[in-house]
C-alpha cells in the first residue's frame, strides 16, 4: 500500500512547518495573491483557494481550479500592489504525489 501524500484534505500529513490557518487568514492569503498578481502571470485571473502555509518561509499552498495545474506554491512578497513577473514566485503542481520538496519541514531550502 503507497503511503498517502501529505495534503490540506489530512492536515495531520503536512510537514511540520506546514500548517492550516482559520478562514480568515486564508481569504487574505488568497486576496494579497490577487493584488500582486501581473496579467503576464499563470494564475492571474484563476480560481484559487489558499489551502496551507509555511511558516519556515512563508510559501503559501493554493488550490487551482481552472488551470492545467491543480496545486500552486507560491511566495507571496507582501507588497499589496501588483508585482512584475516572475513575482510572485511560483511553483505549478500537478498533483501532490511523489516526492514533496515543496513540502519541506523547514530544514532546508530544498
Amino acid at each position: 500500500m503507497l503511503p498517502t501524500p501529505p495534503t490540506p484534505d489530512n492536515p495531520g500529513r503536512l510537514p511540520a512547518a506546514w500548517w492550516i490557518p482559520d478562514d480568515g487568514v486564508l481569504h487574505g492569503l488568497e486576496r494579497e495573491l490577487h493584488r500582486e498578481l501581473p496579467p503576464d502571470h499563470p494564475l492571474y485571473g484563476a480560481r484559487v483557494r489558499a489551502a496551507a502555509r509555511c511558516e519556515a518561509c512563508d510559501d503559501v499552498l493554493f488550490r487551482v481550479t481552472d488551470r492545467s495545474f491543480r496545486w500552486a506554491v507560491v511566495h507571496l512578497t507582501w507588497s499589496g500592489r501588483q508585482e512584475q513577473s516572475p513575482w510572485p514566485r511560483t511553483t505549478p503542481l500537478a498533483d501532490l504525489e511523489g516526492p514533496q520538496r515543496f513540502l519541506h519541514d523547514g530544514t532546508s531550502d530544498a
